[in-house]
């Protein structure tokens, strides 16, 4: 049996995840991008089984991290922060911070990464005051401009 006969080979492909989680995180390292594609959406049965899994690698899911929120694909990468890197260690989040700092000062996921990084740790506070003080004019300024926006569309 080689190791692409445990690919999931569909959204209900639960022998196949249970195949995988029996095997182990070592067996499964060849296999992690192909994992990960299993949390574009979270909504597929098979997904959280594969999240549970994922956090038990390790060092290993690194790099298949930081190429998911170096992405364009806002959903998938919300998916991951939620589901993955939120429940990694200290440690292994501090490996993502380049990434996790990206996001919370531009991406539309900002709020997960810095709530992430926050709770990790893994900026000084002054860098933290600086990106929560940024992030609270944004929102200010975003929220202004909704309610002109409805004050202009409203019926009088």
């Amino acid at each position: 049996m080689s190791i692409s006969d445990l690919y999931p080979r569909s959204s209900h492909d639960h022998e196949r995840v249970l195949a995988v989680i029996a095997a182990g995180p070592k067996a499964a390292e060849p296999m992690l991008a192909v994992l990960f594609m299993w949390l574009q959406d979270i909504n597929y049965p098979i997904a959280m089984p594969i999240a549970d899994f994922l956090i038990t690698v390790g060092d290993p899911l690194i790099p298949h991290i930081k190429k998911i929120l170096r992405s364009n694909d806002d959903m998938w990468i919300y998916w991951v922060l939620q589901y993955v890197v939120e429940r990694l260690s200290p440690e292994h989040i501090r490996a993502l911070e380049p990434e996790l700092y990206q996001l919370a000062c531009v991406a539309e996921n900002g709020i997960v990464a810095t709530r992430i990084g926050a709770s990790a740790g893994i900026w000084e506070r002054k860098t933290m005051d600086w990106m929560l003080d940024n992030k609270i004019r944004a929102y200010e300024e975003f929220l202004l401009e909704l309610k002109e926006l409805r004050a202009r569309t409203s019926p009088e």
